[in-house]
């Protein structure tokens, strides 16, 4: 903000400071995060395109090497080549730092990205991005930024013991190799990354729950973002935790029972998905598919299950995970704010108060308006990747969620695209991960008051 004065005659001097609104400041600044994050792409992509790499010993494609890193930093999971067979350890150790990085950002905020290039935002930019990431205040911020990682990092190593010690006692593995398998999954999984180094998903996995629950809450843990959980410790009383904590809790928990209620019914006789094991592990698996709906770990092949359940499928990859947590999507407390608004207009309520809490009119628009962009995006992802392949419709909307919502499932479309629809993809990832930001610097940028309101007019909605 720069600041002019001027002075005017008032019985006397008087000397007048007038803050001037730099209409760059929001530009700006996120060019700032954009600049570091494609430092950390760009250096991916040459790290994972260079022979020591790959298993094979050769280059890898460098557009392959791109396509990769653009999916690990962005934490989706969609790949072009197999993860396992196709880099070696020093690439797989690449591919994890990317997510670890594209996760942490999101987790803790564009503002560490920031801090690590020796940037900062200004004031009023860190009062916005506490609006977003709903920390509780600007005095308590390093207190609430060390709580966040503490909670990242306490949960990872949490996930990493129990998930080398599964691996290494129960399915027998060399201790070297369950070390690894457990530090990848466990940070792949928090961060909401499908990247997996199984060489078939969790699939080899489908009947093993002492694996599947673990990712699971992994994944759940990372969904509803740090932010929620630090703040329900900090307020032990319900009434005392705020709206936004409960309306991530709260539709987290409906959208994950709805969920497996519907894909264990949807799918329970289907021979291709949970049908492939018994009975008794069948809940499981769907709990499983339904709660990993913000990264890629699937244990069964997505492109067997039927149109209405991809469908279903896509819809929870679009809402996704919660403002401030490495998931995409148009996030949790969006579509509640939306749900409420909703309820309230059927019962004949000007106000949208969920919990007995009143919800501001201009998150209303907000909420509205975000859905509206995402679903204008969706449509035009979905268009050009059919446009660019002759695949069904089911299948193509399934993958073109996935990336927009940086998610990760695929029906296994992603390695037959073209070059063409790989770019699509790729934009959509992007799309995906740094459009919420640009949306939250533009809806609280500072807005001139006009001093003239147009005269109000009605017209027919319906």
């Amino acid at each position: 903000m720069a600041s002019r004065s001027f002075r005017r005659r008032l019985m006397g001097s008087q000397t007048v400071s007038l803050q001037v609104p730099e209409s760059r400041r929001v530009f700006n600044n996120f060019l700032r995060v954009a600049l570091g994050f494609g430092g950390f792409l760009a250096l991916g992509t040459v790290l994972l395109s260079i022979p020591i790499a790959s298993s094979s010993g050769e280059s890898v494609r460098i557009f392959d090497a791109f396509f990769t890193a653009v999916s690990a930093i962005c934490v989706t999971g969609l790949t072009v080549v197999d993860t396992q067979t196709q880099w070696s350890f020093f690439g797989e150790a690449i591919i994890l730092l990317l997510v670890l990085i594209g996760g942490l950002g999101y987790m803790a905020g564009i503002g560490l990205v920031l801090w690590i290039f020796g940037r900062s935002f200004g004031l009023r930019d860190r009062h916005l991005m506490r609006l977003y990431y709903g920390a509780p205040s600007l005095g308590e911020g390093f207190r609430f930024m060390r709580s966040l990682l503490i909670y990242a990092f306490g949960v990872q190593v949490i996930g990493f013991v129990v998930l080398s010690a599964i691996f290494s006692l129960v399915h027998e593995m060399t201790f070297g190799r369950a070390i690894w398998w457990g530090a990848f999954h466990s940070i792949s999984a928090f961060n909401c990354s499908g990247f997996n180094i199984t060489g078939n998903d969790m699939v080899p996995f489908a009947s093993d729950p002492e694996v599947l629950i673990p990712v699971g809450l992994l994944v759940f843990a990372g969904s509803i973002g740090s932010a929620a959980v630090v703040i329900s410790l900090f307020n032990r009383r319900v009434r005392q935790v705020p709206l936004q904590v409960k309306l991530i809790l709260y539709s987290a928990v409906g959208l994950v029972a709805l969920g497996s209620l519907f894909f264990g019914v949807s799918e329970w006789n289907n021979p291709g998905t949970l049908a492939t094991v018994d009975v008794s592990h069948r809940p499981v698996l769907a709990f499983f598919q339904t709660i990993t709906w913000t990264s890629g770990f699937s244990a069964i092949n997505a492109e067997f299950l039927n149109d209405w359940t991809k469908l279903f499928s896509s819809v929870l990859m679009l809402i996704g995970g919660a403002a401030g947590s490495p998931a995409g999507g148009i996030k949790l407390a969006t579509v509640a704010v939306l749900f409420a608004a909703l309820v309230g207009f059927f019962r004949g309520r000007e106000d949208v108060a969920p919990f007995g809490r009143r919800i501001p009119r201009f998150a209303v628009y907000q909420a509205a308006a975000i859905t509206l962009i995402f679903l204008a995006l969706l449509f035009m992802e979905t268009f050009l990747l059919m446009l660019l392949s002759d695949f069904k419709f089911a299948d193509v909307l399934y993958d073109a969620t996935s990336a927009l919502a940086t998610v990760g499932w695929s029906t296994g479309l992603t390695s037959e695209f073209n070059s063409g629809a790989r770019v699509v993809l790729i934009c959509g990832m992007l799309l995906g991960r740094f459009l919420p930001i640009i949306l939250v610097l533009i809806m609280f940028r500072q807005r001139i008051r006009s001093t003239f309101r147009a005269q109000r007019d009605s017209i027919r909605i319906g």
